[in-house]
């Protein structure tokens, strides 16, 4: 009986052994490390995206200043023959800040900020009552409740 024993003891032990060495392996596999070779190709690959992206951003910006230079010049030219203000604008092509999509050229309407809706005499009329020294409402305490 000794015999049979021992054959399971070291049936068992092995057994122990064998399902530690490959959850180890398991382990080991998902931390595995990238060779030198692989991590240099993945790293002059993201250097070139970068530059080739910054090189595409430069000549769209320098078409978009070309553009926003003739269209400036053509507005400005329309105004000077008409003789009257113009009413639209040239935007530029930009690209916003945090924003990687690029917005392109275009007409804007000027906004008339000079003119008010009702002139100024309406604006003058509501700081009348205040400057006139009526008295304030009574306040009111914001915790109590308004019966």
């Amino acid at each position: 009986m000794s015999k049979a024993y021992r054959i399971l003891a070291v049936l068992l032990l092995t057994f122990a052994l064998f399902i530690t060495t490959s959850e180890n392996n398991e382990v080991f596999a998902k931390g595995k490390k990238a060779s030198w070779f692989k991590k240099t190709t993945r790293t002059i690959k993201r250097n070139i995206k970068k530059g080739v992206k910054k090189t595409r951003r430069a000549f769209v910006k320098a078409g978009a200043n070309l553009t926003n230079a003739i269209m400036d010049s053509a507005v400005k030219a329309k105004s000077k023959i008409t003789g009257k203000k113009a009413k639209k604008t040239w935007v530029k092509g930009h690209y916003k800040k945090g924003n990687k999509r690029h917005t392109k050229s275009h007409f804007r309407k000027v906004s008339k900020q000079g003119k008010r809706s009702s002139g100024g005499s309406s604006s003058a009329g509501s700081n009348a009552g205040a400057v006139t020294g009526q008295p304030l409402p009574p306040a009111q305490d914001p915790v109590l409740p308004n019966f």
